[in-house]
């Protein structure tokens, strides 16, 4: 999938929120991170890895909206070790855009309250806290999978 197939299945994803009905800034669904239950996720995939970490519940639909629609198909042979770290590396990918995109969004809403004359943190401001506990929680899931992964295809 190139550039702009993958930016075309986006904006099919957006659409069909605003169908249902959903009030998203983004697909991410930041706006709903600090209420969402979380749930486990699968990095590479169920059937290609154990690597798992656990992500509000808006964030984990997106990311396995991504896995469906925008990674590669199914290869024939699921325990092929570079068929599982390719879908591992997607699926890292897919979280540092997130990441990405939040850091993004929490760094525009700072600079907006400093031109507005803040000059501290308030408790309507974006959850920093919440971000470096997500960052701390995939950095320990990412050494345990990546030691792994390195060993199966002979690194």
């Amino acid at each position: 999938m190139d550039d702009h197939d993958r930016f075309m299945c986006r904006q099919r994803a957006q659409r069909r929120a605003q169908q249902k009905g959903q009030k998203l800034d983004s697909l991410w669904g930041f706006e709903n991170w600090d209420c969402d239950g979380r749930e486990g996720h699968h990095i590479s995939r169920k059937k290609y890895g154990d690597a798992l970490i656990a992500i509000p519940v808006s964030m984990h639909r997106e990311l396995t909206r991504r896995q469906l629609e925008e990674h590669a198909t199914e290869g024939p042979d699921d325990s092929n070790p570079l068929e599982r770290l390719g879908r591992f590396l997607l699926g890292l990918t897919d979280i540092v855009e997130c990441l990405a995109d939040f850091l993004r969004r929490v760094g525009n809403a700072l600079i907006a309250a400093a031109r507005r004359g803040q000059r501290k943190l308030c408790e309507s401001d974006y959850s920093l806290t919440q971000l470096l506990a997500f960052m701390g929680a995939l950095h320990k899931c990412l050494g345990a999978t990546l030691a792994t992964l390195a060993h199966e295809i002979g690194e």
